[in-house]
């Protein structure tokens, strides 16, 4: 009875050690459109382990508690960017694609490290591993070509904004004129 009981325990155990010892993978696969991806390279960081409800930042990324349905955030991968060390960096093969395996549970950052010719980079993400009990996780980030034109930078807003102000400013001067003439009568 007493080897029976033994042989139970064993057998818990190793059921639960092979629980926390399962592996991920997390593939990055740039949308670049019909257009050929050429080089550039992808680095995967770690930016927080499991905890209750999220994630606990690790101490290089200021700490504190990240909830899972803040992991998506684009504020929060950029500015974890910021904050990013030495991470895992792989080259993007012919396809655009690269795949980080033996990936633990965490929250991950994914940043584009080298640029590809002729291409803007991705914006950094977040991934989650595992999500939705799923340990194999497929990004396609687009990434948008260079060319000859300057790109948008929003100048229209400020042309808009200053009209505006002119605008205003000319109705208040009408305002102050018609004042003007209704006190003189």
């Amino acid at each position: 009875m007493m080897a029976l009981l033994v042989l139970a325990a064993v057998v818990l155990l190793s059921v639960g050690a092979g629980a926390s010892e399962m592996k991920g993978s997390v593939e990055v696969k740039l949308d670049a459109g019909e257009l050929p991806v050429t080089n550039g390279a992808v680095s995967m960081y770690l930016v927080g382990v499991p905890t209750e409800g999220g994630y606990r930042l690790l101490d290089r990324y200021g700490g504190g508690i990240v909830r899972s349905e803040d992991a998506a955030s684009s504020n929060l991968a950029y500015w974890l960017r910021e904050l990013a060390g030495s991470g895992q960096e792989l080259l993007l093969d012919v396809d655009g694609r690269v795949v980080f395996s033996g990936i633990e549970e965490g929250l991950y950052l994914l940043v584009q490290t080298q640029r590809m010719d002729g291409f803007y980079p991705f914006r950094a993400f977040l991934a989650e591993v595992p999500a939705d009990g799923q340990w194999t996780r497929r990004f396609a980030p687009a990434v948008f070509p260079i060319t000859d034109e300057p790109p948008c930078t929003g100048d229209v807003t400020i042309y808009l904004a200053a009209l505006g102000m002119l605008l205003s400013g000319g109705g208040l001067v009408c305002c102050g004129i018609w004042n003007r003439k209704k006190r003189a009568k």
